[in-house]
């Protein structure tokens, strides 16, 4: 995992909802790599065992190996949406896979689910209390750029300092463009003022069908204003 990371925060909040898709990739991607073993409770009393295969960032989705109870592999590739938990290097994460299907991986059978866009961590100690999960607010982001002014969405926050924004897929950008003052608002906060240098600019299709651009950059601010940033998409759950 990237430092700092998920687990580090944890130790002085205790809960943390994580929605910053950057961030439960390289959770993902940790667990994937220390063969950490993921659990399902199913319906009838049944326990889905299981682990990762494989993480697909860009596609969005990831791989599971079939456990040795075929009745629960079957209770999973029945359901719309199963919830996985995984005891991960002193904590605690829950998180949901949608629309589990058939796949294969490496000529072997496995199931195949939607990546999470939002999980949950947890101390252990903490891992059997309940907690109530906040409404995600949207982010928006106002840009100037020379004469050009436009919006976009605020999708993404990483620990380490990288954002991702949507806008229209008109607006001229590439990579290594500064955005200088661009203001970031939510609801309930007060605007935050940061620079932008963009990484790279990739065309995407929203889920109403419409092109847009996604900007990957690099977010240049005070550390005191990166933290409220993360705090947007890195929740501590108190």
């Amino acid at each position: 995992m990237s430092s700092p990371d998920i687990t580090q925060r944890l130790a002085t909040t205790g809960q943390l909802l994580v929605r910053s898709g950057m961030e439960i990739g390289r959770i993902l991607d940790s667990m994937l790599e220390d063969g950490d073993t993921v659990t399902a409770n199913l319906q009838s009393q049944m326990l889905f065992l299981s682990r990762l295969l494989y993480v697909e960032p860009v596609k969005g989705y990831l791989l599971l190996s079939y456990c040795d109870h075929k009745p629960a592999n079957t209770a999973v590739l029945a359901a719309r949406s199963v919830t996985l938990r995984c005891n991960h290097r002193g904590a605690q994460f829950a998180f949901s896979g949608g629309k589990p299907s058939q796949n294969t991986h490496s000529g072997q059978p496995c199931i195949q689910c939607g990546l999470p866009t939002a999980m949950l961590a947890m101390q252990q100690r903490r891992a059997n209390q309940r907690v109530q999960v906040p409404a995600q607010a949207p982010v928006e982001c106002d840009v100037r750029m020379g004469v050009l002014s436009f919006e976009a969405k605020v999708v993404d926050v990483s620990l380490d300092g990288i954002g991702a924004l949507v806008s229209d897929g008109t607006i001229p950008l590439c990579a290594g463009t500064r955005l200088e003052r661009a203001r970031i608002r939510h609801p309930q906060r007060e605007p935050l003022y940061v620079d932008l240098e963009v990484c790279y600019v990739s065309r995407v299709t929203l889920e109403n069908g419409e092109r847009a651009s996604r900007i990957g950059c690099k977010i240049l601010c005070s550390p005191e204003v990166l933290e409220e940033l993360i705090r947007l998409f890195i929740i501590d759950l108190l």
